[in-house]
C-alpha cells in the first residue's frame, strides 16, 4: 500500500481528543462497516484496538533491530511476559513452565513472578536435561549473543529439538542483535530516562501465535500507554516535577470519591478488571457470574475464559433473572460482576440485593461504575467489595487518557491486589496518571452537566415518533426505573435507543445526516456528545442468537451526551437527522 493510499484509508478517521486521542471519527455507516471489516484504517482510536501512530512507529523501530515481523508491547516487561505465558499456556493448564535462570541472578525476582502466576495454575520448576513440545521454556539473559556459543548453544540445541516453545528474557533493548536470533518469542524490557516511565514489548516472526497474542492482550487491557510510546521516540514530556506524585493524588481522590480505602491503578479499564480477577479466579474456584449487560470487552473475556474440565461456566444472568442467583452462586464461584449502568442498555441491578446474597455466601462483589460515577452511585456504601472503573471515560472526559482502578475496603484484598502490581508492575503510567490529575478538577461540575443534559435529550427522544425505543434509566418507561431510583442520584447520560425503521436502511438514513454538535465515534463519557451504532461496532460478527440473549438490535444507537452548557444544539441536530 502506497503512503497516498494510507492517507485516503485514514483520512475521514479523524482524532477526537488532539495529538493522544482514545478515539476517531466514523462520519458515515459505512465508514464503520469499512473499519469492522478491515478495509479503512483509523489511527485514532482507543489504544487497545488501534494503534497510534506512536505505537506503530516505536514498533517498527523493535522490530527492525530484532529483525521480526510483530512485535506487541505493553505497559512493563513482567506484564507482557505473564501475557505471553497466558496465551500460551492458558489459565489453568497443565503445561509446565521450565524456568532457566542465568548469571543475571534473577531468580528471587522470578520467583515472586511465577508465584503469581501460579495462583491461576501456571507451573514453574528449574530446567532439567530433558525437555518435551508441552514445555514453555523461559532463559533470562542480558546479552543474547551468548546464547550461540558454548554450553548455552548446546542448551538451545535440546530445547529447539524438543518443540518447546523457548523465550528468551531481556532487561532492556541491547545494542547489536544476532543475525539469527535463537528464540521463538523475545520478551524485552523498554525505559526512558525516568526510571518511572517503563514498558515491555514480545517480538516474534510467528504468525498464528502473535496474531493470538494481539487478540489476546486486546481483550485484557494489556497496552502501553501511547505517552510512553512517545517519551521512548524521543518526543517532550512534561517534566517529572510536574508528574510527581499524580498517581498517588489520582488514588487518593478516587477512594475520596468512592469512598474506600485503597484505590489501584491500570492501563485500562480492562487491565483493572482482568487484574481483579486474576486475584480472585483460583483453580477449583473460578466461576465468575455476571448479572446484566456487561461491556463487550468484559463480556467476552468471561465466554473465552479458561477452566478446567470439572469446573462450572460462568454464568450470564439478566436483570430480571435475580430469581436464579442464589442457586448460582455455588462453592466454585470466585465472584458476582455487574455494572451500576450497563452499557447501552442503561439497565440497573439491584446492587443491594445482589449484595447481600453474595456476603451471606463469602462471594466477593465488583461493581463497575464507569458510567454511573461516585457522583451518582458509590457502590461499596451498597455492600460491594471491588468497584471497577474506565478512567478514560466521564472522570477523565477529554478522550485524551487513558486508564482504569480498582477501589476496595478490605485490607486482604487490598495485600493481594498490592502484591500483584508490585511483581506484575502493571500500574497506569505517571504521564497518563499526571493528565487524569488535571482533568479530576473538573469533574464534579462536569457530572452535573453530564446528568442533566442526558436527562434533557431522553426527555426529547422518548416522544419523538421517529424512536421506536429508548433505553434511558432516568425514563419512567425503562425497565429499570424503579430501581434506579432507589439505587441512583442521578442518571449519566448514556442512551441507547432504536429507531421506527429498525434495519440497515433506516439506521444508514439517520446515521449519515449531517449533525452538528454530535461527533460521530465510538466512546462514551466526553465533554463533547458522541455517537455510534453500538452494536455494529461491539458485535459485528455476532449472531442475531447472541443479540436477542441481551436484548438488543443490530441496529440500535448509543448516544453519549456530553457536558456541553448549551445542550440545544445537540437536540436540535437529532430532530433533524431524525425526520428523514
Amino acid at each position: 500500500m502506497t503512503e497516498q493510499q494510507r492517507t485516503d484509508r485514514v483520512s475521514r478517521c479523524a482524532p477526537v481528543g488532539g495529538e493522544f486521542a482514545v478515539t476517531g471519527t466514523l462520519p458515515t455507516l459505512q465508514d464503520v462497516i469499512s473499519f469492522k471489516e478491515g478495509s479503512v484504517d483509523s489511527e485514532s482510536g482507543y489504544y487497545r484496538f488501534v494503534l497510534h501512530p506512536y505505537l506503530r512507529e516505536l514498533a517498527a523501530d523493535l522490530m527492525g533491530r530484532f529483525r521480526c515481523r510483530h512485535c506487541r508491547l505493553g505497559e512493563s516487561r513482567q506484564s507482557v511476559l505473564r501475557e505471553l505465558i497466558f496465551c500460551l499456556a492458558g489459565p489453568g493448564s497443565r503445561s509446565r513452565l521450565v524456568k532457566v535462570v542465568d548469571q543475571r541472578g534473577e531468580s528471587a525476582g522470578l520467583a515472586s513472578f511465577f508465584d503469581e502466576l501460579g495462583r491461576a495454575g501456571i507451573r514453574a520448576e528449574k530446567h532439567g536435561r530433558d525437555f518435551d513440545p508441552a514445555d514453555i521454556v523461559l532463559i533470562s539473559c542480558k546479552d543474547p549473543s551468548a546464547l550461540l556459543t558454548g554450553e548455552s548453544a548446546s542448551l538451545l540445541q535440546r530445547i529447539q529439538s524438543a518443540g518447546a516453545q523457548l523465550i528468551v528474557m531481556l532487561p532492556t533493548v541491547p545494542p547489536d542483535m544476532p543475525e539469527v536470533p535463537p528464540a521463538r518469542f523475545w520478551v524485552t524490557g523498554l525505559s526512558a530516562d525516568d526510571s518511572s516511565i517503563t514498558g515491555g514489548a514480545v517480538l516474534s516472526n510467528l504468525d498464528r501465535p502473535m496474531g493470538r497474542l494481539a487478540e489476546w492482550m486486546k481483550r485484557r487491557g494489556a497496552f502501553l500507554s501511547v505517552r510512553n510510546a512517545a517519551l521512548f521516540l524521543g518526543r517532550p514530556a512534561p517534566s517529572v516535577e510536574a508528574r510527581a506524585g499524580a498517581a498517588a493524588s489520582v488514588a487518593a481522590t478516587l477512594c475520596s470519591l468512592e469512598r474506600g480505602t485503597r484505590a489501584f491503578l491500570y492501563p485500562s479499564g480492562m487491565s483493572a478488571v482482568t487484574s481483579i480477577l486474576d486475584v480472585l479466579r483460583q483453580p477449583g474456584r473460578s466461576r465468575v457470574v455476571s448479572i446484566g449487560h456487561l461491556y463487550g470487552d468484559t463480556f467476552d473475556s468471561l465466554r473465552f475464559a479458561g477452566r478446567e474440565p470439572a469446573e462450572e461456566e460462568n454464568l450470564f444472568l439478566a436483570v430480571d433473572e435475580m430469581d436464579r442467583l442464589p442457586a448460582a452462586l455455588t462453592g466454585q464461584t470466585a465472584a458476582v460482576l455487574t455494572e451500576s449502568i450497563t452499557n447501552p442498555l442503561s439497565d440497573v441491578p439491584d446492587l443491594t440485593l445482589i449484595a447481600g446474597l453474595a456476603k451471606e455466601r463469602g462471594i466477593p462483589f465488583i461493581v463497575d461504575n464507569t458510567i454511573a460515577t461516585p457522583m451518582n452511585c458509590t457502590p461499596l456504601d451498597l455492600g460491594a467489595d471491588v468497584v471497577v472503573h474506565s478512567t478514560t471515560k466521564f472522570l477523565n472526559g477529554k478522550n485524551n487518557h487513558a486508564g482504569g482502578a480498582l477501589i476496595v475496603r478490605d485490607s486482604g484484598l487490598a495485600q493481594s491486589l498490592a502484591r500483584q502490581q508490585e511483581v506484575m508492575n502493571n500500574g497506569m503510567s505517571p504521564l497518563e496518571a499526571a493528565e487524569l490529575r488535571e482533568n479530576l478538577a473538573t469533574f464534579d461540575g462536569r457530572m452535573r452537566r453530564f446528568n442533566a443534559n442526558g436527562a434533557a435529550v431522553a426527555g426529547f427522544l422518548a416522544g419523538h415518533p421517529a424512536v421506536r425505543r429508548l433505553y434511558f434509566n432516568g425514563h419512567p418507561s425503562h425497565r429499570c426505573y424503579r430501581t434506579a431510583r432507589r439505587i441512583l442520584r442521578g442518571s449519566s447520560s448514556v442512551i441507547g435507543m432504536t429507531l421506527m425503521r429498525d434495519n440497515e436502511q433506516g439506521l444508514r438514513a439517520f446515521y449519515d445526516s449531517p449533525m452538528p454538535g454530535i461527533t460521530k465515534a465510538p466512546s462514551l463519557g466526553s465533554d463533547v456528545t458522541l455517537m455510534c451504532p453500538y452494536v455494529m461496532l461491539a458485535h459485528y460478527n455476532d449472531s442475531e442468537e447472541v443479540l436477542e440473549s441481551f436484548g438488543a438490535s443490530r441496529w440500535l444507537v448509543r448516544l453519549s451526551v456530553g457536558s456541553e452548557p448549551d445542550i440545544r444544539p445537540v437536540i436540535e441536530s437529532l430532530d433533524r437527522a431524525l425526520s428523514r
